[in-house]
């Protein structure tokens, strides 16, 4: 607080004294910049965290670690000072009575100093000192703590057993599941938010990175195993309808699976898990608003394209089928596996597959970055119990979907892993600390 706020100019103080009956010491002071001050003004925040949690702060779009900051000076909150306060706004003439002498049975000496301080202070009202505090509560930055939601939506995952072709529509069997409690037909965005330690738009992200459903206004994961065949059946249907892969029908498709037991949402997923709407051209003066309903558009039973690669890498992982094949061998399923016209390569495999050894020895296995832990201490574990030694042409793809505010692909890797090399020739590899 400035001092023109308290009312103060030079040669002109001001008594300072305590609210009646005490100031308090239950308030906590907050540091924040001028951006996240206006931000919280205008929208609010929240702290989350259950007792065995650590609290974070979110806003809506980010999430802050709070950690408390002790002082060895006490701080006296006040409120800025009314116009009134001073008697030179008004042109009234000072009251003597505005200053409260100390108490009686002191020193001579210090009621000689009272006596000149009240001379100088001209009779204005005293600064109230309402509360104190010796600690305050500083922000950093921090990724969302997203290890809950993974847990919350895989509890149940949607799959076979929720066509629901025995209770009629599959429609109103979803519908039915989903008025039940968190957990059994999944959990409303509001109940997720609650129970996840993150912001509204990051919790966002993070269900479209699951690669989450909602249904019924409930959000659940989806069985791996039956969005594959879900997959193969709506390549098999738009075989038989002569679409082609880049221009889809979303209506025609999921007519033609409903009748397989698979629900319009669900087919909509597929197609956006496995590729993206098609967005017609438009005239550049219509802008980028016309750009953007026209993809709300396509997205709500219009033209979606197959993404190639997302495609061929189901493929790699359906050949893989969790083992570890020699490379020549996997190349030639693989090739035989993809849709007719889809071109598999390699490239597509980063942070998906991995191939150890070399030469006639070289084999490959699956090993996605997607079910991989999300916290970074907890990524890099991960990695090194898969291969003690990692080149950063390997390891590179596999930090890629690691977000540390403030910080780098390269200053995690510094963090969690040293780097070595065999020989002065040899590529840097990078062990565990």
């Amino acid at each position: 607080m400035s001092a023109s706020a308290l009312g103060l100019a030079p040669g002109k103080p001001r008594a300072l004294e305590f609210a009646q009956g005490g100031a308090r010491t239950d308030l906590r002071l907050l540091q924040v910049d001028d951006a996240l001050l206006k931000e919280i003004v205008s929208d609010g925040v929240v702290i989350k965290g259950t007792p065995d949690d650590e609290a974070v702060l979110v806003t809506k779009s980010r999430t802050f670690a709070m950690k408390v900051v002790e002082t060895t000076n006490l701080c006296l909150l006040v409120a800025p000072s009314a116009p009134g306060d001073d008697p030179a706004d008004t042109g009234s003439q000072p009251d003597q009575a505005g200053v409260r002498a100390p108490n009686t049975g002191v020193g001579a000496g210090l009621m000689t100093q009272w006596g000149s301080f009240k001379a100088a202070s001209g009779g204005r009202a005293p600064v109230v000192v309402s509360a104190t505090s010796d600690s305050h509560i500083e922000l950093v930055e921090i990724a969302p703590r997203l290890a809950p939601l993974r847990r919350l939506l895989w509890a149940r995952p949607y799959g076979l057993q929720d066509e629901g072709a025995e209770q009629g529509a599959a429609g109103e069997a979803m519908e039915a599941e989903g008025a039940g409690a968190g957990g059994e037909g999944g959990y409303t965005f509001e109940e997720l938010l609650e129970l996840v330690q993150a912001s509204p738009a990051e919790l966002r992200a993070a269900l479209e990175a699951e690669g989450a459903l909602e249904v019924a206004g409930r959000w659940r994961a989806v069985e791996r195993s039956y969005l594959g065949a879900l997959l193969q059946s709506l390549l098999l249907t738009a075989e038989q309808q002569g679409m082609p892969l880049s221009r889809l029908d979303e209506s025609a498709l999921a007519q033609g699976l409903e009748e397989d037991g698979y629900h319009p949402a669900v087919v909509r997923h597929c197609l956006k898990t496995y590729g993206s709407p098609v967005v017609q051209q438009q005239d550049t003066a219509a802008g980028d608003a016309a750009m953007a309903e026209a993809q709300a558009q396509a997205s709500e039973g219009g033209l979606w394209a197959l993404d190639p690669a997302k495609v061929c890498v189901y493929f790699a992982h359906q050949v893989l089928a969790g083992r570890a094949l020699p490379l020549p061998a996997f190349h030639a399923a693989w090739a035989r596996a993809v849709p007719y016209g889809l071109e598999p390569s390699m490239d597509m495999l980063k942070a998906e597959a991995l191939v150890d050894g070399a030469g006639a020895e070289a084999r490959i296995s699956s090993f996605p970055a997607s079910s991989l832990p999300t916290d970074p201490a907890e990524r890099f574990a991960a990695l090194f119990r898969r291969r003690p030694r990692w080149e950063w042409t390997a390891l590179e793809p596999y930090l890629a979907s690691i977000r540390v505010p403030g910080q780098s692909a390269e200053a995690l890797l510094m963090r969690f892993a040293r780097a070595s090399q065999a020989t002065p020739d040899s590529p840097l590899e990078y062990s565990a600390r």
